[in-house]
């Protein structure tokens, strides 16, 4: 509909320059002047007046049905009701009579009026000329405004913007095309009669291949007009698909978010409460999940994006911790979308063996040119000193996620206390962006402890963000700062500390991510504090602290009879006294109480899938057929999953006998 609209429009436009000229020559000078909206005004009313014609035979030469009869010189004659033989000088009269003839008046009919017009002389086409390129060089100032301003908002999201930016590209290109067509008319010479001659066979669709301006020379179809006219449909099609692209990825955000709103939160059931070890062979932190009423949450409905990204920067932020930039391995956004407090998931071959190890994404949640993870390099860390080591710039490497659900994105409650220690800040700095980048008018209290102030990471960029942000309040401690520069508070985060810190704080939200000590501790405190439970969101990095669950604990969830002593399980103390078995591979493995059944796996070489190692993501969601485990993080396990007898490989350990699917 846009193409027939736009090519009527031009060729009304140029056929309004030739069949207003009749009008010129008897009108006095003055009128020649007036420039092209007059001509195509009067030639408006010309095809109004065509078009209320309910004959057909009104459009075309004499012959065809009687009303236009042939003049006694041969020319095509007067509509019925006028005498045969009219002057040419009254065929304009009888094109402005039209609407006289539709009140039961006689009319000329407009193609037999275009066919009388005389030539135009050089000083006429001259004069049009000038008027036209006029025209085409405004319209083209404003076709280039229009084009700029229809980026801006596209980059924007200004949804209204880029719609008024449109119109305003399809109104001049109209003007431009027709400017243009009137110049081409002008140029090739070509009397009223051909040019109309033209029209009406481009209207009769008897030039399906060829325009109607060269039906008569045989010039070729495709010229440069056509090229700049596709050029500029091609690029309004394509601001268009980037305006629509742009509403569907807020759409699906905005459904995504209210729809992890409305998931009211469940108590997460423990089997046996018991601590947990960290990953084999490595160090690295992890997000470990001890929140009651955590939820796990993905990027996805379908489950966590899998892929390559690549390294385009590395950042060193302290002597041993450096910020990993990364971006879509082709170029432009990333392809997927996470929430402040989510992980990602590294795998990368080592040795020969894939390792995998969790880092929280520690850029906002508003940026999707790249994501950032922030990583130590841990003592014996076999993934962290690897990219520390090894990585560079350009570098491909396999990530998955996003993950977990230790997020706050201005939603859950009008201010917030983030309480870090060490890179635990890496969440609490990723919420920090996020705001101040949706500009969330809530106050912001960020309490953060380090070793030393050269081990403070991000103090450059907090400093910036707090001369920025005034809701933005910022308190450390350092636990040695002998010799430094440092003026601000020295030691451990303690309940003094905090109530200085942040004003009213049994009323606000909490959120706490460091090392497990640190958790255990400020958690009690914050409580005796008179902050509610329910309001201390937690995440711990690193490797959770603890022992092997006690054995007869174990033993009498599992059902052990106790023995003459009253002792249950004693005969279950050894670093070995259970085999785990695989069904689907057939294979046979000894279980150490201190070792998880993922980790076993991997020993013996059983392929389970995994990704958090902290019981988050359920990837590693696993049938057990028969025994009895322990798991101290189980939040990815629901109701049904409990009960078809799912387990996390990851988090289960056992001293009995253990029958598994894998």
């Amino acid at each position: 509909m846009f193409g027939s609209s736009f090519r009527c429009r031009s060729g009304l436009f140029a056929l309004a320059i030739l069949a207003s000229q009749p009008f010129a020559i008897a009108a006095p000078a003055s009128d020649v002047g007036r420039g092209l909206p007059h001509a195509a005004g009067r030639f408006a009313q010309r095809w109004q007046v065509a078009e209320a014609e309910g004959d057909h035979a009104a459009h075309h030469p004499a012959g065809t049905g009687g009303e236009a009869r042939p003049k006694p010189d041969g020319s095509a004659g007067s509509s019925e009701g006028h005498a045969a033989g009219a002057p040419p000088g009254a065929a304009a009269a009888g094109m402005m009579d039209g609407m006289d003839g539709m009140m039961g008046r006689p009319r000329k009919a407009f193609y037999p009026a275009l066919m009388d017009m005389p030539a135009l002389s050089a000083e006429q086409r001259s004069s049009l000329e000038g008027q036209a390129r006029a025209r085409i060089s405004a319209e083209a100032d404003r076709l280039a405004s229009a084009e700029m301003d229809l980026r801006h908002a596209v980059a924007g999201g200004d949804i209204v913007a880029a719609d008024q930016a449109s119109r305003r590209l399809r109104e001049s290109l109209n003007e431009v095309q027709s400017g243009v067509i009137a110049l081409r008319s002008l140029h090739e010479g070509k009397p009223p009669q051909q040019i109309a001659q033209a029209w009406f066979k481009s209207q009769m669709n008897l030039l399906p291949a060829r325009s109607a301006m060269d039906a008569d020379d045989g010039a070729t179809a495709i010229s440069w007009f056509h090229v700049t006219t596709m050029a500029l449909l091609v690029l309004f099609s394509v601001g268009m698909l980037a305006i629509y692209l742009a509403r569907m990825r807020r759409a699906n955000a905005l459904v995504d978010r209210l729809a992890r709103a409305a998931v009211a939160p469940v108590a997460a059931t423990r089997l046996v409460a018991t601590p947990t070890a960290g990953p084999p062979n490595d160090r690295d932190g992890t997000t470990l999940s001890r929140d009651p009423d955590r939820r796990p949450q993905r990027g996805a409905a379908s489950g966590p994006w899998k892929g390559k990204l690549r390294i385009c920067a590395i950042y060193q932020e302290t002597p041993d911790v450096k910020t990993f930039r990364l971006q879509a391995a082709e170029g432009g956004a990333i392809p997927f979308t996470f929430l402040p407090g989510q992980f990602l998931t590294y795998a990368i071959e080592i040795g020969g063996q894939t390792v995998r190890r969790s880092y929280t994404i520690a850029s906002s949640a508003a940026q999707t040119a790249y994501v950032e993870t922030t990583i130590k390099r841990q003592e014996g860390g076999l993934l962290s000193d690897y990219m520390h080591g090894r990585l560079k710039e350009r570098d491909l490497v396999e990530v998955a996620g996003p993950s977990g659900a230790f997020t706050f994105t201005g939603t859950e409650a009008d201010s917030v206390v983030l309480i870090g220690g060490g890179v635990g800040i890496t969440p609490l700095m990723a919420a920090i962006r996020y705001l101040s980048d949706i500009a969330w008018p809530g106050q912001i209290y960020l309490v953060y402890g380090a070793q030393t102030t050269e081990q403070f990471i991000f103090r450059d960029e907090l400093e910036y963000l707090q001369r920025r942000m005034n809701n933005l309040h910022v308190a450390a401690t350092m636990m040695r700062a002998a010799g430094t520069s440092w003026m601000g508070r020295e030691g451990q985060i303690t309940a003094e500390f905090l109530t200085q810190a942040v004003p009213d704080l049994a009323k606000r939200r909490v959120h706490l991510c460091g090392p497990p000590g640190m958790m255990e501790a400020l958690r009690k405190t914050l409580i005796g504090l008179g902050v509610p439970g329910e309001r201390i969101k937690t995440e711990a990095f690193g490797p959770a602290r603890g022992a092997v669950p006690p054995p007869g604990k174990v033993a009498a969830e599992a059902g052990v009879p106790e023995d003459e002593a009253g002792n249950q399980g004693a005969a279950a103390i050894g670093p070995a006294t259970a085999t785990i078995r695989f069904t689907r591979s057939g294979k046979i493995a000894a279980l150490p109480p201190d070792k998880s059944v993922l980790e076993v796996a991997e020993s013996a070489g059983v392929a389970i899938d995994y990704s958090c190692r902290a019981g988050v993501c359920g990837l590693c969601k696993t049938h057990l057929l028969q025994g009895n485990v322990a798991m101290e993080v189980q939040d990815a396990l629901t109701a049904d999953d409990k009960a078809n007898g799912l387990i996390l490989a990851c988090q289960a350990r056992s001293i009995g006998d253990l029958v598994v699917e894998a």
